[in-house]
């Protein structure tokens, strides 16, 4: 995706498209206008490690520090639940989920639930819309960014 730092700065914005979907957990997003309410929409994702992982992260539990396999399993849930959240979305046609909100719970001994909801939403770029203070700041060190890996 090519932007012009200028432009964007200026308040272009570009469409949300090729089946891209922006998600964040406030009521909407800078620089773009909700045309449409889609209706609410969820990812739910239940997973458990195998009793080898589980035994061993118990007996770590023992001495202290990192359950890095628990850790794993909640970041694989996780990503599971935005997945299907994300697919459900886009069988909505929506291009935004506003109000993002995720729950982890534990469902059994060595297992990971996860819930994410939010609100599917349609939007487009407000015309000549200008950022201010931080946002605009902000958007420019983001197309400094993509500029500086895109040239490497």
């Amino acid at each position: 995706m090519t932007l012009d730092r200028d432009a964007l700065c200026s308040g272009t914005r570009p469409e949300i498209t090729d089946y891209r979907v922006l998600m964040t957990g406030s009521d909407g997003f800078d620089g773009y206008e909700i045309l449409e309410y889609k209706g609410m929409v969820w990812g739910i994702s239940v997973r458990a490690k195998d009793m080898g992982q589980d035994c061993a992260m118990g007996c770590k539990q023992m001495v202290g520090g990192e359950l890095s396999s628990y850790s794993q399993l909640g970041d694989e849930s996780r990503q599971r639940a935005i997945e299907r959240m994300l697919q459900m979305a886009q069988r909505m046609n929506a291009n935004g989920i506003i109000n993002v909100t995720y729950q982890l719970t534990d469902a059994n001994q060595g297992a990971s639930q996860v819930v994410v909801n939010g609100t599917a939403v349609y939007i487009r770029p407000i015309l000549n819309y200008v950022p201010s203070g931080a946002m605009g700041n902000i958007l420019a060190e983001i197309h400094d960014q993509i500029e500086k890996r895109n040239s490497r």
